[in-house]
């Protein structure tokens, strides 16, 4: 017998920002996201720190769109919810002044009512991540 596994709704929450982050959509952020909402930032990362609202999350993950131009690719491995909590790990690959660095990172995601009031970046990055954003 084949077992069918339902997606939590808050799965598809953290879907829409991904895309919405790399659209760079804040509307649509505005809406995701609690009022109150701040990103910890963890890890070898040009953005390490607490960041609140959306415009300091826009304004953190900037930083790398700048470094990198743009030269960003990321996957994602897994994606877990439930009312209360979500987690994601992604695989992702930079690009900058001709050298690469290849990264797994994991996100973990506080809900409230169906949005983001809390989300934390945790770079599992190696040893070399840290002079790769100096």
């Amino acid at each position: 017998m084949e077992d069918i596994m339902s997606t939590h709704p808050n799965v598809a929450v953290i879907d829409r920002m991904t895309q919405a982050i790399v659209e760079n959509d804040r509307e649509t952020l505005s809406r995701i996201f609690t009022d109150d909402m701040v990103f910890h930032g963890r890890g070898p990362i040009p953005f390490a720190g607490d960041h609140d609202g959306v415009d300091g999350l826009l304004a953190a993950l900037g930083t790398v769109f700048a470094l990198t131009d743009g030269d960003v690719k990321l996957e994602q491995l897994s994606c877990l919810a439930d009312d209360e909590w979500g987690a994601e790990w992604e695989h992702a690959v930079f690009g900058r002044n001709g050298r690469t660095l290849e990264m797994n990172d994991s996100f973990v995601y506080r809900f409230d009512d169906g949005r983001i009031r809390e989300m934390w970046f945790i770079a599992a990055g190696p040893a070399e991540a840290a002079s790769f954003w100096a």
